[in-house]
């Protein structure tokens, strides 16, 4: 889960080992695909760690009926659902295979894969800037706080944890 404080803004990488070019990521999407976990029922696959912005890019995974904490970002946010159903509690939308969604700046919302879900949710999330937790959806005091630098941390120690090659988070930062 998120980092309740802020953390140093280092990746941890010299300056001569950090690179500005272009990668791919090939994605494992599969159960035993390297998954981050995240909140309860809810994983993550990182694919970008943005150390000039604290922007990041994950494919997120949930389990019908599994929810996030209320948050909102300081940026913007682009996702696109792969498979399964989700939606905000606070829209009336659900999003399906192959919904794409902007959201703006400052909105809070509550991530949720419906019950009804026919599988787990697969979705594509670009985050510009970091996001905040708070602690309840209305009139909610800071909670916790997430961006490029926590999401590594977390995938790195979770890489460790596992016995994965943390070297590959590494090429992911830009």
């Amino acid at each position: 889960m998120a980092i309740t404080a802020f953390n140093d803004m280092s990746d941890g990488l010299e300056p001569q080992r950090r690179n500005r070019g272009h990668y791919i990521v090939n994605t494992n999407l599969s159960d035993d695909g390297p998954w981050v976990p995240y909140a309860d029922g809810v994983w993550v696959q990182p694919c970008s760690f943005n150390v000039t912005t604290g922007g990041f890019t994950v494919i997120l995974k949930g389990l019908p009926g599994a929810k996030l904490g209320v948050h909102y970002h300081v940026g913007t946010v682009r996702g696109y659902t792969i498979q399964g159903n989700w939606r905000y509690l606070e829209h009336d939308w659900i999003a399906k295979p192959g919904t794409f969604i902007y959201e703006p700046a400052g909105e809070a919302h509550t991530l949720v894969v419906t019950e009804d879900s026919p599988e787990p949710a697969l979705i594509l999330f670009i985050v510009e800037g970091g996001l905040v937790y708070l602690d309840r959806g209305v009139n909610g005091a800071f909670a916790a706080y997430e961006d490029g630098f926590s999401a590594l941390e977390l995938s790195r120690k979770y890489y460790r944890e596992a016995g994965l090659d943390v070297g590959q988070l590494d090429q992911l930062i830009r």
